[in-house]
């Protein structure tokens, strides 16, 4: 969701701070004002193409920066690249008149790519019919998918395409693979090399953690045998002596004091002794077990530049090996063989992919009644809906292949959402899809520009009151010309041009609820009159309730 808008030196628009809530936003203004304007700094933001004729006349550069709060896979994707994530993003673009243009985030100049990866599902921009989630066909699959939110089974289905995928890869490859005898040979070599190895999963880690060990310990070795040499051949048998000596005094409370002093004190250094002792005998390794180890280790090293960074690799690469060899001395059997496991693992993919294909074929009908209470609301009332499945190859999403088709008027054949004509009809379908859809697709802002062109009276009322349902799961700014549709807004904003000498600038103000009602009336009558400025309130009042 976007919080905050700065744009600076932008076309028409010298300088512009604006600040922004969620809900349902309306702009309007007069025709020429420069509504579009607004929208096409949005689209540059979103690492759209940055011309220098975006450059208002006579600057250096244009600045568009806008402050966000994003979705979790936006700040995942951050995080990746480096960034700490805050509660607010940051997302600027900078044009020069050189024809340059600059991207950053929280103000780290990065690639134009990673901040068009960051914004692409956050902010969808209607009238960019090119890229529209919904005019794609192959999209459709999986927006029926995530309206289904059956996710064990699609799950279930691409385990088992995975499963049958790769053994028909596996055949493939053997199919297209000519060995000679002289690869064969060297093959079995190089399996022969890692079974005489016997290696053991996590040896390399275990062998690696007591050579560092053993370098730790040699440093200080020494220093240990010289401790306990002075203590055994001298310091223990004095020390005794001279317990044995203090203990046999003669009894007296002065010498109680001291015996029990140096008595204590004497078996305190015979226990930490003996401890040193144990330490001394636990870090020490005799050469052989050295050079066991040494050699041990040299073999693993040698085995893992010619097979793989870890145990795991080379011993995968042994099985590899042993597929090929099978593959050449038992062709005939090793085709038959994988063939068996290729239908039976067809088998198992077909059945997971015939319960999503029902579960699909039942929640379709769901969502085709659901849309069409969507038309109905817009009133579309001819318009049809429907959701076709028919069977495609297998893929990891099933065997379905999934395409919306639409028919706008009574009689008129049922053809593909993405080759219906434009116009108001398609936009109030598009606004009707995008009330369902949109959640599903995660993303935080939608942004209307002039949908409602072509419609007056009950139908612009019927946009309105939809963004607004639209604005209960996501931002939505629209740039509206219609009293209807403004007031249903949450926050409306007027959009205005001022001229000054032969100059044109534009200019963006938030309106309260007085000059919201008056902008209301001026749109609805082209004057703002007591009788226009009553109907508008009225207006006003009843579509926020």
């Amino acid at each position: 969701m976007i919080k905050h808008l700065y744009i600076k030196n932008f076309v028409l628009i010298d300088e512009l701070n604006l600040d922004f809530e969620g809900g349902f936003s309306a702009f309007t203004g007069e025709t020429g004002a420069g509504k579009s304007i607004l929208i096409d700094a949005i689209s540059v933001l979103c690492a759209e193409r940055a011309s220098t004729s975006y450059i208002q006349k006579g600057k250096d550069k244009a600045l568009i920066e806008g402050t966000f709060t994003l979705s979790k896979r936006a700040s995942a994707l951050l995080k990746d690249a480096g960034f700490d994530t805050d509660e607010e993003t940051t997302f600027t673009r900078e044009i020069m008149n050189t024809g340059k243009s600059t991207a950053r985030i929280d103000h780290r100049i990065v690639t134009l790519s990673l901040l068009r990866d960051c914004l692409k599902n956050e902010m969808d921009i209607h009238g960019q019919r090119d890229n529209a989630y919904l005019l794609n066909t192959a999209s459709h699959i999986h927006l029926l998918d995530a309206y289904l939110n059956d996710k064990e089974q699609l799950k279930a289905v691409k385990d088992a395409y995975d499963v049958y995928s790769s053994l028909q890869h596996e055949k493939d490859k053997a199919m297209q693979e000519v060995y000679n005898e002289n690869d064969l040979e060297y093959f079995n070599y190089e399996i022969s090399e890692i079974d005489d190895a016997d290696l053991k999963s996590g040896e390399d880690t275990e062998l690696e953690e007591k050579e560092q060990q053993y370098q730790s310990t040699k440093e200080s070795f020494d220093k240990y045998s010289q401790i306990i040499s002075l203590y055994d051949d001298s310091l223990s048998d004095s020390l005794y002596e001279l317990n044995h000596a203090v203990q046999s005094l003669k009894d007296n409370d002065s010498v109680t004091s001291i015996q029990t002093q140096i008595n204590d004190a004497y078996y305190s250094i015979s226990d930490a002794m003996e401890q040193l002792h144990n330490a001394f005998d636990n870090m020490n390794m005799s050469e052989d077990d050295i050079n066991d180890m040494e050699e041990r280790l040299f073999t693993i090293q040698k085995l893992k530049r010619k097979y793989g960074h870890t145990i795991e690799d080379i011993l995968a690469q042994k099985e590899q090996l042993q597929k090929q060899v099978n593959a050449y001395t038992h062709r005939s059997e090793y085709l038959k063989e994988m063939d068996g496991k290729i239908a039976n693992a067809r088998t198992v993919y077909n059945e997971k992919a015939d319960i999503l294909s029902t579960i699909r074929t039942k929640g379709a009908l769901k969502l085709d009644k659901e849309i069409a209470v969507q038309l109905h609301d817009l009133m579309l009332t001819n318009a049809k809906f429907h959701t076709d499945i028919r069977t495609g190859e297998p893929s990891s999403f099933g065997n379905d292949r999934i395409e919306f088709l639409i028919s706008m008027n009574k009689g008129e054949d049922m053809k593909s959402l993405a080759k219906t004509a434009s116009g108001g009809e398609l936009s109030r379908l598009m606004l009707g899809l995008k009330v369902i859809f949109t959640r599903l697709q995660g993303i935080r802002t939608v942004i209307f520009d002039e949908i409602d062109t072509g419609v007056s009276g009950p139908v612009a009322t019927s946009i309105g009151r939809k963004m607004k349902a639209l604005s209960k799961d996501c931002q939505v700014f629209s740039v509206t010309h219609l009293a209807q549709v403004a007031a249903c807004a949450d926050s409306n904003y007027l959009v205005s041009k001022t001229d000054s000498g032969n100059q044109t600038r534009t200019r963006v103000n938030q309106l309260d609820e007085s000059h919201t009602i008056d902008q209301l009336a001026l749109i609805a009558s082209g004057e703002v009159t007591d009788t226009s400025r009553k109907a508008a309130e009225e207006l006003f009042r009843r579509n926020q309730a």
